[in-house]
């Protein structure tokens, strides 16, 4: 039963990061690394070899520059309810290159929290 529920976040997360490049699309920026890494890894894994790079990406300055930080893969990972998807050192990570570009993660982190807190 564990096994499922962990199957269905996953796919919820991967569903929550192709939403994410569909608006970020529309917004005029193309992730396409990102949407390769998508294609052959799945989000889970794309999101987790992303955040293992200590510097920030060119994705997430491009993010930066359009001031929507809160559409990156290192916030997303930090929402409590994918904390099962994630390692504590990814999520630190995460959390590190966000503060790297100046954002204050806890303000950013309620905000998107209180967005998209998932019903149930």
């Amino acid at each position: 039963m564990a096994e499922e529920k962990h199957a269905e976040l996953a796919r919820r997360f991967n569903r929550d990061m192709d939403r994410g490049v569909a608006e970020l699309a529309a917004l005029g920026y193309d992730p396409k690394i990102f949407r390769t890494m998508l294609a052959n890894h799945g989000a889970v894994e794309a999101a987790r070899r992303l955040i293992k790079n200590t510097k920030p990406s060119y994705g997430l300055w491009e993010l930066q520059k359009l001031n929507r930080l809160d559409t990156s893969v290192e916030m997303w990972v930090l929402l409590p309810w994918y904390e099962p998807l994630f390692d504590q050192p990814t999520r630190d990570q995460a959390k590190r290159k966000l503060r790297q570009l100046g954002v204050d993660v806890d303000r950013e982190l309620r905000q998107l929290v209180a967005r998209f807190q998932p019903e149930g």
